[in-house]
């Protein structure tokens, strides 16, 4: 028999995707790639953050 709960954790996990750190290996924060990644998703037309 299934397991229920391992079934819903797998459904929840598979809607959510993994988000950037937005701070490098230093602990500084870095938006580089984030910023790339904002613009591929819309096109080019996503501001860059800055802060």
């Amino acid at each position: 028999m299934k397991n229920r709960q391992k079934q819903r954790e797998n459904r929840r996990s598979k809607h959510y995707e993994e988000k950037l750190d937005t701070h490098n290996g230093y602990g500084v924060k870095d938006l580089t790639a984030y910023n790339a990644v904002m613009k591929m998703k819309t096109n080019g037309k996503a501001t860059i953050v800055l802060k």
